[in-house]
């Protein structure tokens, strides 16, 4: 088990354990704060879950039927993720609404003191899986950093929020306080879908990284009439990195391999990726045409032979 599994399996139980606790305060206590954070912690615990199995599923090797890999799995977890906190957002403004018509004054002692537990375990969990996320990658973990992170910022608002209660007397105030909760954990399931939805649809790598297979590209101007065609895009843990080399027509094609095979590993080291990087350099030949590249364009042009050299 890994930094990454270790993470995410801490989180999972964790999570379902304060949901629990949470839900039997909130209960006990009729506060809608505690009652919004344990829906939280109970979605969190699922997700942790899932995550985990992603985790696992995005890193098995490819096989025949997935030659590219499994790393898809992440982008659409964090996708299906990012849907299902904007549905228990929605439920939680509702439930929130409707008591604000017909408040109860929350037990402000107990309630606080669950939810102060609850904000220093986010605190630990974020800071544990914000580590991993740095070092394997991966964007199952970064949501998981990022849930818990929000959990930590509403945790300590509400906490506020309970102490103005039991001063000032206004139960209305506690639903109000779970509808500004539900407005964070909407930019939340928001951002989560962001990031699932990127990686499902091959967004580019970040500039940051980008520049690293630029810089990369640019030492080898001497040896390369252009390069052209970068195509990069990530796929769970894994980099992809595509881009075409315009060469002398009349290099030898040893020498030609060579020289692809040195720029591609220049990348890979460049990029520096924990699970390595799967970098294509295409060899094109200088004044022929590049017909996959012109093709990609939306051109159609036929790459049967001509009948001149059948």
């Amino acid at each position: 088990m890994n930094s990454g599994e270790r993470a995410l399996t801490g989180a999972m139980y964790a999570s379902a354990l304060l949901a629990l606790v949470k839900f039997g305060v909130g209960v006990g206590t009729g506060s809608m704060v505690v009652l919004a954070s344990a829906a939280d912690s109970f979605a969190d615990a699922a997700m942790s879950a899932l995550n985990r199995w992603g985790y696992g599923f995005a890193r098995a090797p490819a096989d025949e039927g997935h030659p590219w890999g499994h790393g898809k799995i992440e982008g659409a977890l964090a996708t299906g993720q990012g849907l299902m906190l904007g549905g228990i957002v929605i439920s939680l403004f509702a439930s929130a609404v409707s008591r604000i018509t017909s408040p109860v004054m929350p037990e402000v002692g107990p309630a606080a003191g669950i939810l102060i537990l609850s904000a220093s375990v986010s605190g630990v969990l974020t800071w544990i899986l914000t580590r991993a996320s740095g070092s394997e990658r991966s964007v199952v973990l970064g949501a998981d950093a990022a849930h818990y992170k929000v959990d930590l910022l509403t945790h300590a608002a509400a906490v506020v929020g309970l102490i103005i209660v039991g001063l000032t007397e206004l139960p209305w105030l506690d639903p109000l306080i779970a509808i500004g909760m539900a407005v964070f954990m909407a930019r939340e399931a928001w951002s989560v879908f962001q990031e699932g939805i990127a990686e499902v649809m091959d967004e580019a790598l970040p500039p940051g990284e980008q520049a690293l297979v630029e810089a990369v590209l640019a030492e080898h101007v001497d040896l390369v009439r252009e390069f052209h065609g970068l195509r990069t895009r990530r796929s769970g843990p894994r980099v992809f990195v595509e881009v075409h080399a315009v060469l002398e027509p009349d290099m030898r094609l040893a020498d030609a391999h060579l020289l692809v095979q040195d720029i591609a590993c220049q990348i890979q080291a460049a990029l520096g990726e924990p699970t390595g990087a799967r970098v294509l350099v295409h060899p094109d030949a200088g004044g022929l045409d590049d017909r996959v590249d012109e093709d990609d364009k939306g051109r159609r042009l036929s790459c049967l032979v001509r009948e001149s050299e059948a």
